[in-house]
């Protein structure tokens, strides 16, 4: 039997594999990436970005499943009601079977119309069809076992997940490399992804078995009734936030692909890479905690307490998104020049507006990561269509009245989160979760969004004058906006929310 983590151990232990393994498989992108350009090309590149697109609306058929599993076990797990575990994990596993197969069969159904989603209609470089096909198969193999993979993440051992998932993707990347140094092939670089997807399936399937070898003592156990209305009721909620969230985060290179072309969705996919990796890494380290979160909405009976958590998660989260922004910024078109060429870069406009939306996204997070703890899905379930229509519709208006190209789409993202999510995102968390006042959070909320506005502009003229040839000064402009950042922030949190920010803190653990 496996031994039982506090809540602070389980916290920090998860975040921080988390991070360091996020930032593993960020570096082996990057190199991975590399050669696929090099050797492939930008046309490969887009419809590969063209794919993922594609694929994120068929995990709609998901609705938003593991968020809700998430939260259904957390009660049980605390309690240790093994038997009300079993009944879940057998439900769970029934449900991601019936999806892997919706999946599958809207796969199929897409899969003619592929061609016309491309602006160029050039696809005689490739099958299309073929290399869909093994694209699809990968994603309907990752749902196979997400079941066991949840009981992880909401028993606070996300960390063992993440072990499982890194190391497996670092030998993938490592192969695909490799195949495509000695065969130039798309389609055996698809193979070695679908392959890989199945072994680090069977190996956390064999790791939950020994953890959890009760899962199988308990044949005739049935879910309680309440436990199970709770359930459908946060599946509906996530229904409408799983097809919003597609239509927002999932369009982008459609949309590109159709008004603009496959090249314009390579060079857009190039940034996308590093700011999913920085996603990636910062979501590990604020989201890993979300078990440890709900745990604590579960046992914690002061709402002093847990108001008091949010604030601290809240501020760490915003400084840790604040620095990335500023970076990513100051650094990124340096970066793309050294790593694929000038021909990569993005001028000053999509660049502040990457950056921008980056830092919203970032700023939603640990709001995103108290709605997941508390279950608060069904009442946001309005939200996500209000924002899905105001994103594709500025998005497409754009595309088509202006030469606007990527900036149109990212003013439409950007235009959802300050329209609709700045303010109803909190709103569910405060009156549903931590029922507390709003109007203080709401207040900083909008002072961090104006910090970050006027932070990055200024950072973007400056990194538009200097001389991208001198790397050694790209380095130094972006550690000196990264100081004078972070201090402004601290400075004019402190001023506007005294005592909200204590240093001596710091060196507390966050969940004690």
């Amino acid at each position: 039997m496996h031994r039982k983590l506090s809540r602070t151990h389980a916290a920090v232990l998860n975040s921080s594999i988390a991070s360091l393994g996020q930032i593993l498989t960020l570096v082996a992108q990057f190199i991975a990436r590399t050669f696929f350009i090099h050797v492939l090309g930008q046309k490969f590149l887009g419809l590969n970005g063209l794919f993922v697109n594609v694929l994120s609306f068929l995990n709609f058929a998901e609705l938003g499943i593991g968020s809700a599993v998430t939260f259904a076990l957390y009660e049980p797990l605390a309690s240790n009601n093994h038997g009300q575990i079993a009944a879940l994990m057998v439900h769970f596993k029934r449900w991601y079977r019936y999806i892997a197969l919706v999946v599958f069969l809207g796969g199929l159904c897409v899969m003619p119309f592929l061609p016309h989603l491309i602006h160029d209609q050039s696809t005689n470089f490739v099958n299309i069809y073929i290399a869909f096909a093994l694209s699809l198969s990968s994603t309907v193999a990752s749902y196979l076992v997400s079941y066991k993979r949840t009981l992880l993440i909401a028993n606070q051992q996300g960390y063992l997940n993440t072990l499982n998932t890194v190391g497996y993707s670092l030998i993938q990347q490592i192969l695909q490399i490799v195949g495509l140094l000695l065969y130039s092939s798309y389609y055996l670089y698809l193979i070695i992804q679908l392959i890989f997807m199945i072994i680090s399936n069977l190996r956390v399937s064999r790791v939950v078995d020994r953890l959890y070898p009760y899962l199988l003592d308990y044949p005739s156990e049935r879910i309680d009734k309440s436990t199970m209305n709770f359930f459908k009721k946060n599946v509906l909620g996530m229904l409408s936030a799983k097809a919003g969230g597609i239509v927002v985060n999932g369009t982008d290179n459609i949309l590109l692909s159709y008004f603009v072309g496959l090249t314009s969705v390579g060079v857009y996919s190039n940034y996308t890479l590093i700011i999913t990796g920085l996603t990636n890494v910062l979501n590990q380290a604020v989201s890993a905690v979300a078990s440890s979160i709900g745990n604590l909405a579960v046992v914690e009976k002061s709402k002093t307490r847990k108001v008091k958590v949010f604030y601290k998660y809240y501020f760490l989260s915003a400084l840790l998104i604040f620095f990335a922004a500023i970076g990513f910024t100051a650094f990124s078109s340096t970066f793309v020049r050294y790593w694929v060429g000038e021909r990569y870069v993005y001028t000053q406009l999509p660049l502040l507006l990457i950056a921008f939306n980056f830092y919203l996204q970032g700023l939603r997070q640990p709001i995103i990561t108290y709605t997941n703890a508390y279950g608060l899905y069904w009442y946001e379930r309005y939200k996500p269509i209000l924002e899905s229509i105001v994103n594709l519709f500025i998005s497409v208006l754009l595309l088509c009245t202006t030469n606007l190209e990527v900036s149109a789409v990212l003013i439409g993202t950007i235009s959802s989160n300050v329209l609709v999510n700045l303010w109803w995102e909190p709103l569910i968390v405060f009156r549903w979760g931590l029922r507390d006042k709003l109007s203080r959070f709401m207040l900083l909320n909008i002072l961090y969004v104006i910090i970050g506005l006027v932070t990055l502009v200024g950072v973007s003229y400056i990194v538009s004058v200097i001389n991208y040839d001198k790397i050694f000064l790209s380095i130094a402009v972006t550690l000196g906006c990264e100081f004078v950042g972070i201090v402004l922030l601290i400075v004019i949190t402190n001023f506007f929310w005294p005592g909200l920010i204590k240093f001596s803190e710091f060196k507390k653990k966050l969940l004690k």
